[in-house]
């Protein structure tokens, strides 16, 4: 017995409720997703970019392993938005827009202490309005599948032949969204990253002058953490087309002032749910000149990072991995941050060594520290002043 990609999707996701699959038949007929979730404070958005020339009939476990994960990596009232890549014109769609049906700590115990006579407790319809979410989710996957999708053959191509894809300009296509956040937006693509176009190609690895595409195309992807998974998985006859791939999209997305999470054949989306957020505003003293950046700093519970990146200008953009803790209360809140930057800042490492971000002060104004490579005479003073009080 076969089963529609809609099916499949959302009978892995309604089991994540405790729902049975057969629950998935009382989803068609209205939405009824509530628009209120999306009033609440959120300091990441969630962007979903399906490449239309990857579909392939029967090949559905790319929307199961995107389903699981955000089910499991969405925080309260986070805006999730899908959008149809077209490469082959260089153009993109949204499809379809929702925010997750939850509530922080605080909310929750606001809505706990009241009492609901003549309706239910918001808190006892969350499971009812994630599945009025997952349907939305699941309809928008399906239109791109079910529009798009060839035989398994036909979607496969040899690297010695391959189509023109526009990745880029389908990308930078949707730029106005990144322009116009004021928080994190995670990007997550699917797609063979097979840039094959006049901008330039993913079979060759960039030269030492590889093209400043944020400068070639207007456009900058300002705020994001970009994770990219399906790398490869139609190209044929070209067993480092991976690895060139991955160099080439790495230096492509840097010169659009993105943040790079990953790239890979897999989803590698941290299993981390961002509960707090801080904002600084930074200045570097860096070769005898000040440069302004910015710091976005997301933690988990326990103080470990999820989707914090540092850019500063004229500098290339870095996630940073570690911990930013915070101890006190009131006005004697201290805070310190120990990272390290997947990707060049600085542009000064050698030898592969760890580039470090390392800050302290007060939690409600600023933080002092450094940036740069321990031992290298290359660390440089850092100064971070909040901006989200």
């Amino acid at each position: 017995m076969s089963y529609s990609l809609k099916f499949l999707v959302m009978a892995a996701l309604l089991v994540g409720l405790g729902q049975s699959p057969e629950a998935y038949a009382q989803l068609f007929g209205t939405t009824g997703l509530d628009p209120r979730f999306c009033d609440q404070s959120r300091f990441r958005q969630t962007v979903v970019y399906i490449d239309d020339m990857m579909m392939a009939d029967g090949r559905t476990a790319w929307a199961l392993k995107l389903a699981d994960k955000l089910r499991s990596t969405l925080a309260p009232g986070e805006r999730v938005s899908v959008i149809r890549l077209s490469p082959a014109t260089g153009q993109s769609s949204e499809l379809w827009s929702g925010c997750w049906p939850d509530y922080g700590d605080t909310e929750r115990a606001k809505i706990g202490a009241q009492t609901y006579l003549f309706s239910k407790s918001p808190l006892a319809q969350l499971n009812e309005q994630r599945r009025f979410f997952l349907q939305g989710l699941d309809s928008a996957l399906e239109t791109i599948y079910a529009a798009t999708k060839r035989s398994s053959q036909s979607a496969r191509f040899s690297a010695k032949n391959p189509p023109t894809k526009q990745i880029l300009r389908a990308l930078a296509s949707d730029e106005g969204r990144f322009a116009n956040s004021k928080t994190t937006v995670r990007a997550i693509i699917y797609s063979d990253l097979a840039e094959n176009s006049d901008l330039g190609s993913a079979y060759k690895p960039p030269s030492n002058s590889a093209p400043d595409y944020g400068q070639k195309l207007g456009s900058y992807l300002n705020r994001s953490v970009f994770y990219c998974f399906g790398n490869g998985e139609d190209v044929d006859d070209d067993p480092g087309f991976q690895e060139s791939a991955r160099a080439f999209w790495s230096a492509a997305l840097r010169s659009m002032t993105a943040t790079v999470g990953g790239i890979g054949a897999d989803l590698n989306v941290p299993n981390t749910l961002p509960v707090k957020a801080y904002t600084y505003a930074i200045t570097l003293s860096y070769t005898g000149g000040q440069l302004d950046g910015r710091l976005s700093i997301l933690t988990n519970a326990e103080g470990d990072l999820v989707d914090s990146w540092i850019g500063v200008s004229r500098l290339t953009p870095g996630l940073l991995t570690g911990t930013f803790i915070c101890k006190g209360e009131g006005d004697d809140v201290s805070c310190r941050l120990e990272a390290s930057t997947f990707g060049v800042v600085t542009v000064v490492r050698a030898n592969n060594e760890s580039e470090v971000v390392s800050l302290a002060g007060s939690g409600k104004t600023g933080l002092k520290g450094h940036l740069g490579v321990k031992g290298q005479d290359t660390m440089f003073d850092l100064v971070a002043e909040r901006t989200d009080r």
